[in-house]
C-alpha cells in the first residue's frame, strides 16, 4: 500500500494574520490559494453548503493548509490541553532551536517556557499561533 504524509489542516478566523505567521515567521511558502464552494468540497468535509478560502503552505518537507470558512460560521471551542483526546499539536524540527526562540518571542509569539532539555540531545519548547494552534519547535544534536 503506498502511504505517505501530505498535510495537516487548521480551521482559523483570520487567515491573512495566520498566512504572515506561517510565512514570515516560520518560513513557509504558498503553494495554492482559492476559494473552495461546490457540492464536491461540501461532500468531502461533510457539512452542506460548505464554503471556504483555503490556502495551502509549503516548506521544510511539510505542507499546512489553512481554511477560513465563510459557511457555516465557525464556532470557537474552549482551549484544549495537550492531554485531551485529538490533535494536540504539530511539530517542526529546527536546527538553531534557542535562536529561533529568541526571534520569535521577540515578535510575540507566545511560548509555554524557554527549550528545555528532554535528554541528551533533544531541546523542545511548544508555542501557540495566532489561532492559539499549538506547534513543538523540537532541535536534535
Amino acid at each position: 500500500m503506498g502511504v505517505k504524509w501530505h498535510h495537516v489542516a487548521l480551521a482559523v478566523s483570520d487567515i491573512e494574520k495566520c498566512k504572515r505567521f506561517y510565512c514570515d515567521f516560520l518560513g513557509f511558502e504558498i503553494d495554492w490559494e482559492r476559494d473552495l464552494e461546490s457540492e464536491k468540497f461540501a461532500k468531502i468535509v461533510g457539512l452542506e453548503g460548505a464554503s471556504a478560502h483555503a490556502v495551502m503552505l509549503k516548506g521544510h518537507g511539510a505542507r499546512v493548509e489553512l481554511f477560513h470558512y465563510h459557511n457555516p460560521t465557525s464556532e470557537k471551542l474552549p482551549e484544549r490541553r495537550q492531554c485531551d483526546f485529538g490533535l494536540t499539536h504539530f511539530a517542526l524540527q529546527v536546527d538553531d532551536i534557542q535562536g529561533m526562540y529568541d526571534k520569535l518571542i521577540s515578535s510575540g509569539v507566545v511560548f509555554n517556557c524557554p527549550p528545555v532539555s528532554l535528554r541528551p540531545g533533544a531541546l523542545a519548547t511548544y508555542m501557540k499561533d495566532p489561532e492559539g494552534n499549538v506547534i513543538e519547535l523540537v532541535e536534535y544534536s
